[in-house]
């Protein structure tokens, strides 16, 4: 076919037409049937750099990048079956553009029937800007835009496609350490300088192909592939802790950081929440142990958090269903052997994992908002299990511990009243222990009171007051003098060292000294062996508690213990 005949239109001027379409910025061609460039004009060497004398006579495919040669192959397969229009955007072969490749839409009309061109009319424009901003836009959406790593859609994205796929890999949890002064002392814009080459470091410490992203101000998480083991895994933590470690240069000076990491490795039952949990609940337990803390127990340490997630879901039930229980650890009087008093301590018996005791449950009940509702489980179970051996004559007092929350509480002496006048337990055989913690919030929330309030209340109703754990906390002495305290108990630390540590001894004798010059009584935690209550009885302390007196017990094996303990004396009435 004639080329000039190509532009003939009927009605129109066949060479002002084709000067026109010379013209156009618009790329315009025809292909015949078989996809074979037949007619172009001058804009697609302007676009692309191909010499139109090297254009015509070839397939347009030959000069698509390789990738979308199929997509435009399926385009053209379309039009020949009859297709009307098709719009399709392919990378073409460029001479001009650095990169080689120029973006370009094509819309392809079928005119296979036509008398005049039968074959394809092609017209195409270059769309370069709009990939660019189309690109921008996408990494603008999937990237930190302070950092440029990945963000969490992409993380968790990422993190979906691979437990999809099985693979095997290690989640990475960073958090800065000492971010925040270095972000308060040198502004925001140093804090964020430091942000970007903690960023770089990150990226050269993990391996080609690791994903690294920004989850937060200062936390990062980096995903390690075909890490399928701790060991594995701490190895490429200790590169990471060890590249973060050093100085950063920054305009206003050096400044030096550390960084705390926790480690998930994923398994068949992981989900990625439960990996950023499990990950993020560890670096925690790293950042806690850095600063001298203990953080959580062991037993909370090793539960993933899929595991605490149904713990707690069965804690619900189980308060419901009364599977917790207080238990009673005798306390007697050193000099005497006389029981003196019993701590109600929570067991839960969960149909599961059997009999468990409160450092296995209790930071996760507390975790989940149940402490409240525990704290009123256990009073019930307490008062009822001391009125049960008071029904023999035994009549110990009650010593029983409280949460910030239930000390909040502004109803909890109202509660505690009536309970023990249901149960005919005087108030006055009550024992209130307070631990430290316990008056760190003195803030009260809306509708609520502070601990201090409650516990003076507690007071003036009769029950007594004692400080436990003392000796480790930073403000011990401050509390004897704010509170009107009974007694004191000396943390069961000090009496672990009695024996084999002078200064735990001494200690020891100093707490019992200042105790005894105050009126206080002196409770000794954590007797264990006959060495430690004859150093206690020699010491002169006042009473003690532990495994070597009695275990924590239900009500039956209390009055059991009782009576193997008193065998021949007569219960005191």
């Amino acid at each position: 076919m004639n080329p000039e005949q190509t532009w003939q239109v009927a009605g129109a001027d066949p060479e002002l037409f084709r000067r026109a379409i010379e013209v156009t910025s618009a790329i315009t061609m025809l292909l015949d049937s078989s996809g074979v460039i037949t007619s172009v004009n001058d804009a697609f060497t302007r676009c692309l750099g191909h010499d139109r004398t090297d254009v015509v006579g070839r397939p347009l495919t030959s000069f698509a990048q390789k990738l979308d040669v199929t997509l435009l192959t399926d385009v053209l397969a379309r039009i020949r079956a009859g297709g009307d229009r098709e719009t399709v955007d392919v990378a073409m072969i460029s001479l001009i553009d650095e990169s080689g490749i120029t973006p370009l839409r094509f819309d392809l009309a079928g005119m296979i029937d036509g008398p005049a061109t039968a074959g394809i009319v092609v017209t195409g424009h270059d769309v370069s800007d709009l990939h660019h901003i189309r690109t921008e836009l996408e990494f603008v959406t999937r990237h930190d835009s302070l950092t440029a790593l990945a963000n969490r859609a992409t993380l968790v994205e990422r993190l979906d496609r691979r437990l999809e796929l099985g693979e095997t890999f290690a989640v990475l949890y960073v958090d800065l350490d000492r971010f925040k002064p270095v972000n308060d002392l040198y502004g925001h814009e140093c804090g964020d300088e430091l942000l970007c080459l903690v960023a770089r470091r990150l990226e050269h410490a993990v391996r080609p192909g690791d994903l690294v992203a920004r989850v937060g101000g200062d936390e990062f998480v980096a995903v390690a592939g075909g890490v399928g083991t701790r060991v594995a895994a701490t190895g490429l933590a200790d590169r990471i802790e060890m590249s973060l470690s050093e100085v950063y240069e920054l305009e206003l000076g050096p400044v030096r950081i550390g960084a705390s990491i926790g480690i998930a490795i994923a398994d068949s039952s992981s989900t990625v929440a439960s990996l950023l949990a499990d990950s993020d609940i560890e670096m925690y337990d790293a950042k806690a142990e850095r600063r001298g803390f203990t953080g959580r127990s062991v037993a909370q340490r090793k539960r993933s958090a899929t595991e605490r997630r149904r713990l707690a879901e069965e804690c619900s039930l189980g308060l419901t269903r009364g599977e917790f229980v207080a238990h009673l650890q005798p306390i007697v009087d050193i000099a005497t052997g006389e029981l003196v008093r019993v701590e109600a301590l929570a067991r839960w018996h969960h149909p599961r994992l059997g009999l468990l005791r409160p450092e296995s449950f209790l930071e996760l009940v507390e975790d989940a908002g149940f402490d409240m509702a525990l704290g009123d489980v256990m009073m019930e179970s307490a008062c009822q299990a001391l009125a049960d051996v008071g029904e023999l004559g035994i009549v110990p007092g009650l010593a029983i511990n409280f949460s910030v929350g239930q000390l909040a509480d502004p109803l909890l002496c109202h509660r505690l009243a009536l309970l023990c006048e249901r149960h005919s337990i005087d108030l006055s055989r009550l024992t209130v222990e307070i631990t430290e913690q316990a008056m760190l919030g003195r803030r009260p929330a809306t509708g609520g009171v502070t601990p201090d309030e409650t516990l003076f209340a507690l007071h003036r109703l009769g029950a007594s007051l004692s400080l436990d754990d003392f000796g480790t906390g930073y403000s011990s002495l401050t509390h004897v003098r704010r509170y009107p305290l009974a007694e004191i108990k000396i943390d069961r630390s000090f009496v672990a060292g009695l024996c084999v540590n002078a200064q735990d001894q001494a200690l020891v004798e100093v707490v019992v000294d200042l105790a005894r010059s105050l009126g206080l009584t002196v409770v000794a935690e954590g007797v264990e062996t006959d060495g430690q209550l004859e150093a206690l009885r020699r010491i002169g302390c006042h009473h003690g508690q532990g495994y070597r007196i009695g275990a924590a017990m239900s009500a039956d094996s209390l009055i059991t213990w009782w009576r193997a303990r008193y065998a021949g004396a007569a219960p005191e009435s």
